[in-house]
């Protein structure tokens, strides 16, 4: 049975259990209700059993968000994920809540944010992506919107952490293999590789789902007439891309397939070009 620790709004309230705490959610749940009472089963609809770092945050975001535009949005995310048969982490539901809710106050403000990885993660993630769209148009046509076809990106890469629960052990590993692989890069071509350069984004993005696919044990397949067509022609940045290789090999105890070789090959190369145009 849980019990009321705080009404945080008429629709969700923080909850103890076997001394254990939840936010739970269900339409008029905290109406009503006062510390230490029984939350009656009937009115609840969802229980978020979540990290202490994330049951604050989530809670911060419930004083901060209109309560009315909080359900509707974890309507659309909880139908959405159930026709997609896709089962989301509890912290992504309100990841996901959080960005559409600043997503529409941008839309509002006039403010657009391009992703600039939009089509690589339609080919990598294809589940996440029809996910996030789904959810996208879900918003769009509920709030009657035209929110720009760039935040299916922003989604779509919430929907991945949120479903690879793997990456949310190994986050901090994560980050810091980025960093340690950025550094490689810079000693190969003896560049600074500033993180406020999009250039240095759009690697740092692209180097944290390729270890997020490693630490989940799943690659990319794809065409092998490809793979040598790249290694051919993009040579330099394949001797850089090696080197990661190994680098990733020995610290996550893992083999980095082919095709994966080939994809982070073509992002160097990619970062090759850039680093050309802004000489």
């Amino acid at each position: 049975m849980y019990r009321v620790k705080k009404v945080l709004n008429n629709n969700v309230v923080q909850a103890t259990a076997n001394f254990q705490e939840y936010i739970i959610v269900g339409l008029g749940i905290g109406f009503n209700l006062k510390p230490l009472q029984k939350i009656p089963n009937d009115k609840i609809e969802k229980v978020f059993e979540l990290k202490r770092e994330d049951y604050y945050k989530m809670s911060q975001l419930m004083t901060e968000i209109d309560q009315d535009l909080f359900m509707k949005l974890y309507k659309i995310v909880e139908e959405k994920s159930k026709k997609h048969n896709m089962s989301l982490a509890p912290h992504a539901f309100f990841t996901l809540i959080d960005h559409i809710n600043f997503a529409i106050q941008r839309h509002q403000d006039g403010q657009e944010i391009k992703s600039m990885l939009i089509y690589d993660l339609k080919i990598l993630y294809p589940d996440e992506f029809r996910l996030a769209e789904s959810i996208y148009y879900g918003t769009n046509e509920a709030f009657e919107l035209d929110i720009p076809y760039d935040e299916v990106g922003f989604l779509c890469i919430h929907i991945v952490n949120g479903v690879n629960t793997e990456i949310d052990n190994q986050s901090t590993i994560i980050i810091d293999a980025v960093f340690d692989i950025l550094n490689i890069i810079r000693d190969h071509y003896l560049i600074p590789l500033k993180q406020e350069e999009l250039a240095t984004q759009r690697i740092m993005v692209h180097l944290k789902m390729l270890l997020h696919r490693v630490v989940s044990n799943i690659q990319l397949a794809f065409d092998e007439i490809v793979l040598y067509n790249v290694i051919e022609e993009f040579q330099s940045a394949y001797e850089v891309s090696q080197e990661i290789q190994k680098y990733i090999e020995h610290r996550f105890d893992a083999t980095l397939n082919s095709q994966e070789l080939v994809y982070l090959t073509i992002h160097i190369h990619r970062l090759e070009k850039m680093m050309e145009q802004g000489k």
